[in-house]
């Protein structure tokens, strides 16, 4: 069974408040993918859709990743993500680290920085919340695990992470209609052993 974790309770799916509290790591042992179940909608798997990072942009110098689907972006550059320190790492194949996540606005996309020529101080505001019952644990920013939602980005293509979606923001400012998202919980996939 799946559950959704606010900080304070855990709220199985069908919304019975289960006595324990969720245990909150700042830090994970292992790495792990990103994965993003829908929490609307009856998902194809137990762990959601597979997540990368996609294009964004680039400068001299250093180059931007948002948190896209797989099926919108078929590249997978970076497979390994690690939860340090609060803040999270993205590894490419060959093991280099130079990605960090920035701290997500709201409304705003959760977005990568890379750079191998600077140092970009990492946000540390990222959480790994296991609920009680729970097989994976889900990603949370400053507390929050259950405002993420998944997306369509009309102009790139790409279906996006957004964090704390708002319906009465204007598509042209946000780059996507919020009537088009759906809420997702982010599931840390372990890559090596348990989480």
């Amino acid at each position: 069974m799946f559950s959704l974790c606010p900080l304070i309770l855990c709220l199985s799916f069908v919304g019975t408040v289960l006595s324990e509290k969720p245990i909150i790591y700042n830090d994970l042992p292992c790495k792990f993918s990103l994965a993003a179940h829908n929490v609307t909608r009856h998902n194809v798997n137990s762990t959601g859709l597979p997540l990368v990072l996609g294009q964004y942009g680039a400068s001299d110098g250093a180059s931007f990743e948002v948190t896209s689907t797989y099926a919108s972006y078929p590249y997978n550059l970076y497979p390994t993500i690690a939860l340090s320190n609060g803040s999270l790492r993205a590894y490419r194949a060959s093991g280099a680290w130079l990605t960090n996540a920035t701290a997500v606005a709201s409304g705003g996309p959760l977005l990568w920085f890379t750079s191998a020529l600077f140092n970009h101080d990492a946000a540390r505001v990222y959480n790994a919340v296991q609920c009680p019952g729970a097989a994976l644990p889900v990603l949370a920013t400053n507390g929050a695990t259950d405002r993420w939602s998944l997306c369509p980005f009309n102009l790139t293509g790409q279906t996006n992470i957004v964090f704390n979606v708002s319906g009465s923001a204007a598509e042209y400012k946000l780059g996507f209609d919020p009537r088009e998202c759906w809420k997702v919980a982010i599931h840390l996939v372990p890559l090596e052993g348990e989480c």
